[in-house]
């Protein structure tokens, strides 16, 4: 990834974006503004239930383009052999919630084995 400078400025970039989101968001749950009988417990109650929303989506969608990258087919770990790779959902708990990713899986037919090319690493 690039240098810590250019990752603290690409993360303020992604933060100033997410809060105009958080805007629309506001003007969708209250589109003639929050009456007097919402207190902020309502409101962050939307907020949260909506950060959660984003945290799923964005780790869906990265992981998943991620996974993609693997291609079709991988070298099994054990005998070498080229397999094809499919996708699995496998639910998962991360800091904003619950998410499913899609990952890529291998069956050797030589080895009668599964493996997960994500668990060996990537070399780009």
């Amino acid at each position: 990834m690039a240098s810590k400078e250019a990752r603290e400025r690409r993360l303020k970039e992604i933060q100033e974006i997410a809060a105009g989101w958080g805007e629309i968001i506001a003007r969708e749950a209250f589109p003639e503004g929050p009456g007097l009988d919402v207190t902020l417990a309502d409101m962050e109650e939307i907020a949260v239930a909506a950060s959660r929303a984003l945290v799923r989506g964005a780790v869906e969608t990265m992981t998943g383009s991620q996974g993609e990258r693997f291609g079709n087919a991988a070298a099994c770990p054990s005998c070498g052999r080229m397999c094809a790779l499919e996708r699995a959902s496998r639910p998962m708990v991360v800091r904003g919630g619950d998410a499913t990713l899609s990952e890529p899986v291998g069956h050797c037919p030589a080895c009668r084995r599964d493996f997960f090319p994500a668990a060996a690493g990537v070399e780009d």
